[in-house]
């Protein structure tokens, strides 16, 4: 199935089971959207340190932010165990 079809599907879908107009499904999903990448972006940036953490929290939250410290400290340890056992 193409993507375009598959779109239309779940817009169609979306119109029939909530009775809202097309437009509105289609705006509230560009919003999630771009709030979703947005929200990627600024991890991305927090994590690469092009942002410190204090603006990242303020965007993201603080308990995201933690466990983005998290991961990237559990990824560091286990590169750093699987190069000193090599």
């Amino acid at each position: 199935m193409t993507t375009t079809r598959t779109i239309r599907k779940k817009l169609d879908y979306l119109v029939r089971a909530t009775g809202r107009p097309e437009t509105d499904i289609m705006a509230e999903a560009v919003q999630h959207g771009l709030e979703d990448l947005y929200r990627k972006q600024i991890a991305e940036a927090y994590l690469s340190g092009k942002l410190e953490r204090k603006k990242a929290a303020a965007e993201l939250g603080d308990d995201l932010v933690e466990d983005l410290d998290y991961a990237r400290q559990a990824v560091e340890s286990d590169v750093k165990w699987g190069l000193e056992s090599a």
